[in-house]
């Protein structure tokens, strides 16, 4: 028999830690001496260590590896490593996605010299919002100002209390005649009772959003799209569905369009 320092020293695994596989039941001794409390481990447990070594690199937890060293099914085992197969297969595809994330930035900061160096982009989960507003396509840039204000007239005209800022979904854009499929409105807890002649529109949550805060007035917020899709088009990421504009300062609140605080977000998933 081998007594702990010499099955440590054959295994190369600490003492330490042979205490505390025989503290959880994972490995105890063949032998303690119950005079001097020394531990004595017999040759043909080093098969039983190897085993618990394989399956810890493997990725599993201790708990998990009592329970397999404790079945005699191969089903059980199976099923438990294919688990562990499908954990590990997201955990790649996790930190490649962090590793297309952080190229993005770092060819966006060499971009110096021009607008993107000014913007980071965060990754969010959607959450659910219920938003009331109206659904309109406008001929420009310009008539969505007064779109927003008539749509917030509307509301503060039915008591409508907004849960948050103003919300713009926009869901087509025409670059050959400028015109904008877009929905103007706020998030609500609840629908008024009566007929506002204002439309619901139910986002669910669950979406990653990519997004940036562009500060100033509107007037070049297209660089701020531009390098959201630059960025894009670099992490791996595509759209899938309308882009958000969140104005959570904009002159319904302050005068000086340099105060605007605008949050642009894009439900995306990472291309296969």
């Amino acid at each position: 028999m081998l007594k702990i320092g010499e099955f440590a020293r054959i295994s190369q695994v600490s003492i330490k830690a042979l205490r505390y596989y025989d503290a959880i039941g994972l490995l105890p001794p063949a032998r303690i001496d119950h005079e001097s409390g020394y531990r004595f481990y017999e040759m043909e447990q080093l098969g039983d260590l190897a085993r618990i070594l394989a399956l810890k690199d493997c990725g599993f937890a201790l708990d998990e590896i009592g329970r397999l060293l404790k079945t005699s099914s191969a089903l059980d085992i199976k099923e438990m490593l294919r688990q562990r197969i499908a954990e590990q297969e997201q955990l790649v595809a996790e930190e490649q996605a962090r590793l297309h994330r952080i190229t993005a930035r770092l060819q966006q900061l060499e971009r110096i010299d021009t607008p993107d160096a000014a913007f980071d982009v965060m990754l969010k989960q959607a959450e659910p919002l219920t938003l009331l507003g109206a659904r309109r396509t406008v001929a420009s840039t310009q008539e969505i100002g007064p779109l927003a204000r008539i749509v917030w007239e509307q509301l503060e005209q039915h008591g409508v209390l907004p849960l948050g800022p103003l919300v713009h979904l926009y869901y087509d854009v025409n670059a050959d005649n400028e015109q904008i499929d877009l929905f103007v409105g706020v998030p609500v807890m609840m629908l008024p009772l009566d007929d506002t002649g204002l439309l619901c529109e139910r986002l669910p949550g669950g979406d990653l959003l990519a997004c940036i805060i562009y500060r100033g007035d509107y007037t070049e917020i297209g660089a701020g799209y531009g390098m959201l899709a630059r960025w894009l088009a670099a992490s791996n990421y595509q759209a899938i569905g309308p882009y958000r504009e969140i104005y959570h300062r904009s002159p319904l609140h302050v005068s000086d369009p340099a105060s605007y605080i605008t949050e642009i977000q894009c439900p995306v998933k990472l291309q296969s």
